[in-house]
């Protein structure tokens, strides 16, 4: 079954939840599973591994032969079931890693670890498949993946690592590439350190405190499949017996496993699946960097840039207020198109002025020697651009803040020039009532004033309102 769609790198949630819950109600609710899943570069013989394990007849052939990740259960034996603690084991192939024609898509770092981080979470084992001897080329993806579960608080399920070297016939190879497999270690521990430091974990973490990682069990080299160059070459019965070695360690790991946890059965892992998948969607940054030196690189360039947006910021909101009060000092009679003029060449040269700075400032970061800045060359035109983005939001705000000034001061005069002819036009009408009583030497008592007063008032009231603007 499909869990994940190569083309569109997605999990169809609905559809797979659907089938598995059918399953499990197919099952009578015993379905226990433990997920073992193999992972690797393109073309170094996973679906082989698999296929040669346990018998399955996943598709094997050169280039991209697997899209996404597809998933097949294997029934344990009844008299095995309680030594495993397990109803089934849940395969997984994936896509190969770092494909070539994947590579000149601008997120193919995201394609592969998204994938890698989706699958290794799932899994109770992880088989790191490599041709020849060399590690380093999962590096990267091992970074990343670390990264992920410290920023998505994963950490709870340790997955256990297996590193499989293909065409290695060497029986001394074990031993010879120790010096290699402590070095890759080394570094894995370095950049998890590296990652826990930017994500702000207080305790100083290694790579075995998220993954289940023991350097001298978990590394197996196997030789090549054949003897000589497909398709009439013998097959190589050693490829057999070293595959034959590992899945028998398997075994007896998880027999040890099973006395320390309980595998999930099908409505566990579908809730699993769907958390980690909303994690996963949630987390579009850091799978974007090819490691966590990028990433972290990156990061301490963000957070210069931060401050340095800040203080421009800062900058211009200061001059906008000077030019507030300013204009809120000036009589409307003085605020003409010149004022507009002179206002928004100003804004141009203090806005170029500070943009400038940025960009200045972004070139001596470049220039300091600060530990990986070549790792991130290429997000310097992002940055660039950033502060021209942040130069022009920065014009439309300016603009648009002192010409609210302006209009609100003109508002202003014409609302005291209504109000004064308002508070004469009362006036007059207030003595225009008094004069004739004055004169008379007429005493109104108080409900005559109050109604005259009343008629008074609604009169002025009804003129008022047809006074022009």
């Amino acid at each position: 079954m499909e869990i994940i769609d190569g083309d569109v790198s997605n999990i169809s949630l609905q559809w797979v939840t659907d089938v598995l819950s059918q399953l499990h109600a197919k099952l009578g609710g015993r379905s226990k599973i433990l997920v073992l899943t193999v992972l690797g570069v393109q073309s170094t013989g996973k679906s082989t591994l698999l296929n040669t394990m346990f018998g399955l007849q996943f598709a094997v052939s050169s280039g991209r032969c697997t899209r996404g990740a597809f998933t097949l259960l294997i029934k344990v034996a009844e008299n095995f079931q309680q030594e495993l603690g397990c109803d089934f084991i849940l395969v997984i192939d994936t896509e190969g890693l770092k494909a070539p024609e994947l590579a000149k898509l601008e997120d193919s770092y995201q394609h592969d670890n998204e994938l890698a981080n989706l699958v290794i979470g799932l899994s109770d084992i992880t088989i790191f498949n490599m041709a020849m001897e060399n590690a380093t080329e999962m590096k990267d993806v091992l970074q990343i993946v670390v990264h992920a579960f410290l920023r998505m608080e994963k950490i709870g399920k340790k997955t256990n690592c297996q590193f499989v070297h293909q065409n290695v016939s060497d029986v001394s190879a074990h031993e010879q590439n120790m010096r290699d497999r402590k070095h890759l270690l080394e570094q894995l521990n370095e950049m998890t350190k590296a990652a826990a430091n930017m994500e702000k974990k207080c305790k100083e973490m290694n790579f075995s405190d998220i993954m289940d990682y023991d350097l001298e069990k978990h590394n197996w080299y196997i030789p090549a499949l054949w003897h000589g160059v497909p398709p009439m070459a013998p097959v190589n019965l050693g490829y057999s017996q070293k595959v034959y070695e590992l899945k028998k360690y398997l075994f007896e790991f998880l027999k040890d496993c099973s006395k320390e946890r309980t595998p999930n059965d099908i409505p566990q892992f579908l809730a699993w699946v769907r958390s980690l998948w909303n994690a996963v969607k949630h987390e579009n940054f850091i799978f974007s960097f090819r490691n966590s030196l990028v990433a972290e690189a990156y990061n301490q360039l963000s957070v210069k840039y931060a401050e340095w947006e800040w203080g421009f910021r800062k900058e211009i909101h200061f001059w906008v207020s000077e030019k507030e009060t300013f204009i809120q000092n000036q009589p409307p009679d003085k605020l003409d198109t010149n004022v507009s003029i002179r206002l928004k060449s100003e804004a141009q040269e203090k806005l170029r002025q500070e943009a400038e700075k940025i960009l200045n400032h972004l070139q001596q970061y470049f220039e300091s020697g600060t530990a990986n800045l070549h790792l991130i060359e290429k997000y310097k035109e992002d940055f660039r651009r950033s502060a021209n983005s942040l130069r022009n939001e920065l014009e439309s705000y300016s603009f648009s803040k002192w010409q609210e000034a302006i209009h609100i001061k003109k508002g202003q005069h014409k609302t005291d020039a209504m109000l004064s002819k308002y508070k004469r036009k009362i006036e007059e009408k207030v003595d225009g009532l008094l004069n004739p009583c004055r004169k008379s030497n007429c005493k109104l008592n108080n409900d005559e004033l109050e109604k005259e007063l009343e008629n008074m008032w609604t009169e002025t009231l009804s003129e008022l309102s047809l006074i022009p603007l």
